[in-house]
């Protein structure tokens, strides 16, 4: 147990955070250092409050895999990790269901877990290697370099997006722009807000249309299966969907975007996966674990007096996890900043742990393995078009990513 004398010297010495990066593709280095001392430490926020970081990968595991932990933004305590934080608990009806706890989560996420399982995701992968090869060949035939976000890591996800919902590629410009201002820092809480409620409106609409005339899609799933039978209403499936174009359009991108880089500029890995195309999947997997692109880290509140380790967090107090740092624990993941793809990584955090891991995984990853196998098939050799330096890695964005990845081949 903590003495008062401790908790107001750690107090007093609560860096900010989150912390710079020194190496653009390693988590900022103070990580490593908290995660050798104590289960959590004391941080501060932007806005000045404190809370607890947890770096560890038992850690992290730990919390989220405790009840007694909150995912909902009111809660006294929780943390505001950014100043655009505050939108949801300014209007709770705007929330999906990864900022709610039990019960009201598992019967939301339970509506979709069907449309999002492993052999859900396979059966998209003929598709995907279809329009994949139609965007590599029209980016071949074109001048070098060529921007691989721009290109393939923008418009993948978001054409996924659009045939799960059924709507035409003339969407595609709005729910990327939308979707991209919903997870930057860099525009102010009004900007986020009204982008937020653009893309609700168009979602609305969307809802409505299928509910005048269900089609084949997974909007119109949900409303003959849930919204006709008054399972779910309108309010709550416009959030849902909002979830799903933004979640499976920026963190995929932002993920493929750094899987290439990685494919570009390490001989081993290309080479690795040039040789053995079966070895792509436990690749994807090290990738999601290097990279580990939720780069602020997942934000919960204590709802009650929790003893984790050697540290004890009050009811009422913020945590912080660091995914990134949890997936460099070197307990866990022997010399974890290596990339190795022959490493079987699966116990990652990427993905978050417990009743909020990520829905979209199986999507996500496959969407992955095959931009990186349509790269090798089109672009043999590929690398860097530009000096590593002059990389645009995006540090205002929720999910750390690429602004632009010029590469020849």
């Amino acid at each position: 147990m903590q003495n008062d004398a401790a908790l107001q010297e750690e107090k007093a010495a609560a860096p900010s955070y989150p912390m710079p990066r020194v190496c653009p593709v390693d988590p900022p280095p103070q990580l490593a250092a908290l995660r050798a001392g104590r289960a959590a430490s004391r941080v501060t926020l932007w806005d000045g409050s404190e809370v607890w970081l947890v770096t560890s990968h038992a850690g992290a595991r730990a919390v989220l895999g405790d009840r007694r932990f909150t995912a909902v933004t009111s809660a006294p305590g929780f943390p505001m990790l950014t100043p655009t934080s505050k939108l949801v608990r300014a209007a709770p009806h705007t929330a999906s269901f990864i900022r709610m706890d039990d019960p009201d989560h598992s019967r939301l996420r339970s509506m979709l877990t069907r449309d999002f399982l492993a052999r859900k995701a396979e059966e998209m992968r003929p598709v995907l290697r279809e329009f994949l090869d139609e965007m590599l060949a029209e980016l071949v035939a074109g001048e070098r370099p060529v921007d691989l976000v721009a290109g393939l890591t923008t418009p993948v996800p978001s054409r996924v997006i659009t045939l799960l919902f059924g709507v035409s590629d003339d969407s595609r410009d709005f729910i990327e722009s939308r979707s991209a201002i919903l997870i930057d820092r860099g525009y102010t809480p009004d900007q986020v807000a009204a982008a937020r409620d653009e893309l609700d409106g168009f979602l609305r609409e969307l809802v409505e249309s299928r509910v005048a005339g269900p089609g084949t899609d997974l909007v119109s799933r949900l409303v003959i299966d849930q919204v006709r039978p008054g399972t779910l209403s309108v309010e709550e499936l416009v959030p849902m969907c909002r979830l799903l174009l933004v979640a499976g359009h920026g963190t995929t991108t932002s993920q493929a975007s750094l899987s290439l880089l990685s494919l570009a500029t390490d001989p081993g890995l290309a080479d690795a996966l040039t040789k053995d195309e079966g070895l792509l999947p436990k690749a994807v997997e090290e990738l999601l674990r290097f990279h580990s692109i939720v780069q602020n880290g997942l934000a919960r509140a204590a709802t009650e007096d929790v003893q984790l380790d050697d540290v004890t967090i009050r009811a009422g107090e913020g945590v912080v996890l660091s995914l990134s740092a949890g997936n460099r624990d070197e307990r866990v993941f022997p010399s974890p900043d290596t990339l190795d793809p022959h490493r079987d990584a699966r116990r990652h955090l990427a993905f978050g742990h417990g009743i909020h891991q990520c829905l979209g995984q199986w999507l996500a990853k496959v969407e992955i393995e095959e931009m990186l196998a349509a790269v090798l098939r089109w672009m043999p050799g590929v690398r860097l078009a530009v000096p590593f330096e002059e990389l645009d890695f995006r540090h205002e964005v929720s999910s750390y990513g690429l602004g632009a990845l010029p590469v020849t081949w």
